[in-house]
Parts: structure tokens; sequence; C-alpha cells
């Protein structure tokens, strides 16, 4: 309940009748008081209107579920790029996947429509064979995995070596850890797959929208 408090002066006059004339002085207060019950009033009204377009959307449409656009990566079928082509390997949309885009499978999606994957691979990528992959470093001349880039994937001689990786297959060790990724450095004239990963043209998160009747 608002309760309105101003001072109200009724003077009374005498013209040919009687006139009866009210002066209304509100103070500041009174006048915040106002302002914040048609705003009050307004939000009701619009809350009002919006339930009632809920209502109405809820028997007309279904629920949709929230979804999130996984980026994709894979590894080539084949074994057929040296050094000097791994970077033409992959498909339109992919790119030559460098270790840091893929680190991390669990947050990724395998594209078994595209990439090899092997008799139990399911819907996930396979594990064993291995592939080119980017070091995220300078052009060095090395046969350590993680240095070795082939010279930055332009060379196809047998002097230079590139990195490659590939996912665990075998969980018997001591202690028994799964691991993801294993490495090796490998000559650049060596036909191999190659990892490649979604060319990344920003990702989308889509948002649940609930639409239920009440």
């Amino acid at each position: 309940m608002i309760r309105l408090e101003g001072k109200v002066n009724r003077k009374m006059k005498s013209q040919e009748g009687h006139t009866v004339v009210i002066d209304v002085y509100l103070t500041r207060g009174v006048v915040t008081l106002l302002i914040l019950a048609l705003l009050a009033a307004c939000v009701a009204a619009y809350l009002s209107w919006g339930q009632r377009e809920a209502t109405a959307a809820g028997s007309q449409a279904p629920l949709v579920t929230a979804s999130t656009g996984m980026r994709q990566y894979y590894i080539t079928r084949d074994s057929a790029y040296d050094g000097a082509h791994a970077l033409t390997a992959c498909d339109n949309g992919y790119h030559m996947a460098s270790l840091w885009e893929i680190l991390d499978p669990s947050n990724l999606t395998y594209n078994v429509g595209k990439g090899y994957i092997a008799a139990d691979s399911g819907h996930g990528p396979p594990a064993g064979p291995g592939g080119w992959i980017r070091t995220g470093l300078d052009s060095v001349s090395s046969s350590n995995a993680g240095y070795a880039s082939c010279h930055a994937w332009t060379r196809g001689d047998g002097a230079d070596y590139g990195s490659t990786v590939w996912l665990g297959g075998m969980w018997n060790g001591d202690p028994r850890d799964i691991h993801v990724w294993e490495s090796s450095a490998m000559p650049c004239s060596v036909n191999l797959r190659v990892w490649c990963v979604k060319d990344n043209v920003g990702s989308k998160i889509y948002l649940p929208l609930l639409i239920r009747s009440l």
C-alpha cells in the first residue's frame, strides 16, 4: 500500500455562487513514490504479456535442448604425405593441426566421416597410428620430437626430421597410467598420415531455450 502525503489547501471563494478551489502541493518524496509506482505497473504489465506469449508458444513448439558446436579433428586415412606435402593433406575447411589445437581430445569431436578409423574406434579417434603434427616452434633443424618440423613442413628429404604423435594404445605400463599422446621424430622422407583440425571460424554456444505451458 502506497501512502501519499502532501499539503492540501482549500480556499473557498464566493463569486456569484460557490466555487471550490483545491491547491495540491506535492513534495519531492511523493513525486518519487508516484514514479516508482508507475514503473512497477509497467514492469508488471510487461511480465504478464511475456507470460501469455510463452504459454501460447508452448502449445505449438517443442522443447529445444542445449547444444554446443565442438571443434572437429581427424587423422588422414592414407599414409601418403612426406614432410614437404603435409600441409596439403587436409580437406577444405581443415588445416594441419598443431598439437596445442588438439591436445585435449575430450573437448573435440573426431570426424569419423573424414578420418581413419580402427575396428574398435566407435565414434572416437583411433589409437595407434601416428601422424605429422605441427609444433608451434620456429623452423629449426632437429631430430627431437617437439622441435622437429621438416623446416616448417617445407622439406621432404631423409636428412631432416618432423614430429609425429599418436594416441597411446597400451594401457599396461607401470604404474598403468593411460597417457593421451605419445610422440616421436621421423625422417621427412617417410610417408605418414597427418593430423587435421577444423578451421577456427568462431565457436558457437547455443543456450537452452525452455518453453513450457503453465
